[in-house]
């Protein structure tokens, strides 16, 4: 009998709590789901693992150099006609070009901010052009296509990066609009 009076009392509170939530008169809980999971994971992963700033630093140039060197050497397998090297190692220096910052901010807060409404359809078109990238090169194997979508890639990942810029991304529209209307 007091199992059922505490389910009838709970249930009677989480109808409650959530009717004042509806009404905005209760916040709601911060984290729930994947989230909580996420956010959890994280901090369990960065009290075990805690880096001196100095080996942020080191941890952000390697990844960083290493990037940009893998995204390089794509390139160049591209001028020998290697469409799948080209792939994979272009698509993968640009994700460990923006992984780095991981080291200096943390990966929950690098998470969080990919996908805050200022850069989440930068970064929704980012991930869509790395994936189609290696779709067109180890499933289509087409050569065009990849080189189209390495570069819109490269374009959409730099329009991602201008996101973290203060108005960087207004300079770069007024300025490309102004050069349109130029060679009008």
């Amino acid at each position: 009998m007091d199992s059922i009076k505490e389910a009838l009392n709970s249930t009677g509170r989480s109808v409650k709590s959530g009717w004042a939530r509806l009404r905005g008169e209760e916040p709601e809980p911060e984290d729930e789901g994947l989230i909580a999971s996420l956010k959890a994971d994280q901090e369990d992963f960065c009290q075990a693992i805690s880096l001196t700033r100095t080996q942020r630093f080191y941890g952000f140039v390697i990844c960083f150099v290493s990037g940009v060197g893998l995204s390089i050497l794509g390139i160049i397998l591209l001028t020998v006609i290697a469409i799948v090297p080209f792939a994979v190692c272009y698509s993968i220096g640009t994700i460990l070009s923006l992984c780095s910052s991981m080291f200096l901010f943390g990966p929950w807060y690098q998470f969080k901010n990919m996908f805050k409404p200022t850069r989440l359809i930068a970064t929704i078109v980012m991930i869509i052009f790395i994936a189609l990238t290696l779709v067109a090169a180890i499933v289509w194997h087409s050569i065009l296509l990849c080189a189209l979508f390495a570069v819109c890639q490269f374009l959409a990942c730099g329009w991602y990066c201008l996101s973290y810029i203060p108005f960087a991304r207004a300079l770069v529209q007024k300025c490309a609009g102004s050069c349109i209307d130029c060679e009008a």
